[in-house]
């Protein structure tokens, strides 16, 4: 097996703490109709309306690219799943980034995880390259969030599937941010709380390693059906250092949940 060179992180979930609930997004829905109101954008929905019709629409389209791995420009969200016989839709389609980046930021309560900052500057200090593929339907939420963290100049690259089009698991993204870091996919370890998407995507792109941290969307996106098993299975992600620089033994948990012994790797 290589030596890794790089650790590749998704963000949301895994860099990120992300949670949501109905009373959350019902609060949002508020905001995204006063902004769609300062932006001539009368959705003629009241906000719980405009809430069921939100949740309706990207549900809808949440079934669709996950059966495609396709991840279609914001304007085309918004226009033919969220809003498809909105009378504005020219108007949509030029707000659609910034109506994206409100969804993405305020339908979902995002903030770093409390270790990421120093697992990032250890995996830094011993020389490994940090790059962050995420699936995401705003093009400026990951280096935003990323920047306002005080994180961002840690990775590079930084790839989302609402840039390049396709979605995790498809191995094309893995193997896109081995190649902009001038690695072979084996000297590169993936990062997310998925099995799903993370953990089966860096498999089929043939990762040196695929490292799980639970979180509250991984009973959302995960099923039975999902297999795919990870090399480790950390709580923290400070656990990741010993794991890539080849000096760590991680806890692992099965199929019932519990915590058992880990393996070296």
């Amino acid at each position: 097996m290589s030596s890794i060179g790089a650790v590749v992180f998704d963000l949301g979930g895994t860099l990120e703490d992300v949670y949501y609930d109905e009373a959350i997004r019902q609060d949002a829905a508020r905001g995204l109709h006063a902004l769609l109101v300062q932006r001539g954008l009368e959705p003629g929905l009241a906000p719980p309306d405009l809430y069921g019709a939100v949740e309706s629409g990207m549900a809808a389209y949440q079934r669709w690219r996950e059966q495609t791995n396709v991840e279609l420009p914001p304007a085309r969200v918004w226009t033919e799943y969220v809003f498809p016989d909105h009378r504005f839709a020219a108007g949509l389609a030029a707000a659609a980034e910034e109506l994206t980046f409100y969804y993405e930021n305020t339908f979902y309560r995002r903030a770093l995880r409390p270790e990421a900052p120093g697992a990032l500057e250890a995996l830094h200090r011993r020389g490994l390259r940090l790059a962050v593929v995420s699936n995401i339907i705003s093009r400026e939420l990951v280096p935003r969030n990323l920047a306002s963290y005080g994180v961002a100049h840690y990775f590079n690259p930084i790839l989302t599937s609402a840039e390049l089009g396709i979605r995790k698991p498809d191995p094309r993204i893995f193997l896109e941010a081995a190649r902009r870091m001038g690695l072979s996919p084996g000297a590169c370890a993936y990062v997310g709380d998925t099995v799903s998407r993370d953990i089966a995507g860096a498999r089929r792109a043939g990762y040196g390693r695929a490292i799980q941290i639970r979180s509250f969307l991984t009973g959302k996106a995960d099923r039975e059906t999902d297999t795919e098993i990870p090399d480790a299975v950390v709580r923290d992600l400070m656990e990741v250092v010993p794991l890539v620089t080849g000096a760590g033994v991680a806890e692992t948990r099965g199929d019932t949940g519990r915590i058992g012994p880990g393996r070296a790797l």
